[in-house]
């Protein structure tokens, strides 16, 4: 299995037990549930379903509840989708009336304020544009510049506008409340635009489920959230480059770029980061990827991503356990490319943090003795993302007395996790690294293997790095 991390989305193709079995067989880390979809009966059904599933296979797997957020949509288009000709007009009102190809409602209340002349609207998904000619009276009246086909509920996206909508709406809310009593690991909050956001959900989810760890991913989505990338970082546990939308609120050929860069800052950051959306989006009806599916894919993975998300592939596929297949096969091709010529770590530099100096050595010290593991006994996990954000070949195992951890490096690149007793002395700490370390990877007597943690342990810096011999 590759160490690049495997996140699908459930849907009606994928939502039965027998499926979700095939998936965590196939290599499944992680299941997104989409809270866009579906009613709190469905939604808490297919999260049992994949506790059950994992307990039966006795393999752990990360839920994740993936929030609409404050998402702006078309009303209702009685009768179907209307076709826009390029130069006609279209007014827009956040008045609740029908939509049709003259006049349609939009479920923004500030519309009116934060609309001006000259600026893009786009809809669905940035096909159609439109463009702003004035505002009067109760209505935005634009003119189609790109037209195509429009129906009810569609998106629209104000890439020119600074709107600061509500991050947690009610139905956000309800949804966050139904998703922590089902006990889910992680929440993905849609549109971020900056620290304040998560600042936010952060707080409501310590008031809905203060006794146990939740982690938080920032889905950055607008464009806002790529100039705040730094702050949202800071804050967040995890950040998802959610392609999508934020293929509509940027150029499309800006687009590879920003996610180099989203993906490097998130590495940078030792936070995981998720790329997601059309990762293999042919196969929702074909048994095989395109060709440029497959490089896609295995672009994101030399980019550095800790994770790679595929939604309707699974969620409404044809073909969902062939998909995950054929990724985690990609995935694992990629992570076997060559590394450049100054080795996997590149030459020497100058580092962050002391911590990051210490895992940077303890990298190097692997390489240079030929070790077949790097041990990183953690408390919070943050040593394991130190060690998994240079990316080294050697395999890393992780050890923790924390039941929380595991789900906490759920996203984190090749971070395979095993309990051990709390407290321990050093000595004892690696006589426990290497028995475990012999019994995930089949080594031998004589093997070496390098151990990098804090010490004295349970919570402190990483400052340490020793060498054992299975």
């Amino acid at each position: 299995m590759p160490r690049t991390r495997i996140l699908v989305t459930l849907g009606p193709s994928s939502g039965s037990p027998e499926i979700i079995q095939r998936l965590l067989e196939a290599g499944v880390d992680a299941f997104r549930v989409n809270f866009s979809h579906g009613d709190d009966a469905e939604h808490r059904a297919v999260l049992r379903r994949i506790r059950d599933a994992c307990r039966n296979a006795h393999r752990p797997a990360i839920r994740m509840a993936d929030l609409q957020g404050p998402k702006i949509r078309l009303g209702e288009v009685p009768g179907g989708p209307v076709i826009l000709s390029p130069g006609a007009m279209l007014r827009l009102t956040p008045d609740p009336v029908p939509g049709d190809a003259g006049r349609m409602s939009v479920s923004l209340p500030d519309l009116l304020q934060v609309c001006h002349p000259g600026e893009r609207i786009l809809l669905g998904d940035g096909v159609v544009e439109l463009r702003v000619e004035e505002v009067q009276g109760a209505e935005v009246r634009t003119r189609v510049i790109q037209g195509g086909a429009v129906g009810s509920h569609q998106g629209v996206f104000l890439p020119d506008a600074k709107l600061r909508p509500d991050i947690l709406g009610a139905k956000d809310l309800h949804d966050l409340a139904v998703a922590l009593e089902e006990e889910v690991e992680w929440v993905a909050l849609s549109f971020v635009q900056g620290a304040a956001d998560l600042r936010l959900a952060r707080s409501r989810i310590r008031e809905l489920a203060s006794d146990r760890w939740v982690g938080l991913v920032a889905k950055v989505e607008r464009k806002e959230a790529v100039e705040n990338r730094e702050e949202i970082l800071a804050e967040a546990d995890a950040l998802m480059v959610a392609r999508g939308d934020l293929g509509i609120e940027t150029p499309l050929p800006d687009l590879p770029w920003t996610q180099k860069m989203l993906i490097r800052a998130a590495n940078q950051a030792g936070k995981p980061v998720i790329v997601a959306t059309q990762m293999l989006l042919s196969m929702v009806h074909s048994a095989r990827p395109t060709r440029a599916e497959v490089t896609d894919v295995a672009n994101a993975v030399l980019d550095g991503a800790d994770c790679l998300m595929l939604s309707d592939e699974t969620a409404v596929g044809e073909f969902p356990v062939e998909t995950v297949r054929y990724l985690t096969e990609i995935a694992e091709r990629a992570e076997a490319i060559p590394p450049p010529p100054y080795g996997d770590l590149g030459p020497p530099r100058i580092l962050d943090s002391d911590e990051a100096a210490v895992a940077e050595a303890a990298i190097r010290l692997a390489q240079g003795i030929q070790a077949r593991a790097i041990v990183v006994p953690t408390h919070s996990g943050r040593t394991a993302r130190l060690v998994a954000r240079l990316r080294p070949r050697i395999p890393m195992l992780v050890l923790t007395s924390q039941a929380e951890t595991p789900a906490a490096l759920g996203f984190t690149w090749g971070a395979r996790c095993e309990e051990v007793p709390s407290h321990l002395p050093l000595e004892a700490l690696r006589d426990m690294a290497r028995r475990t370390a012999a019994d995930v990877f089949g080594l031998k007597a004589g093997d070496k293997i390098v151990l990098t943690a804090g010490y004295p342990l349970e919570g402190r810096p990483t400052n340490l790095v020793t060498v054992a011999e299975v």
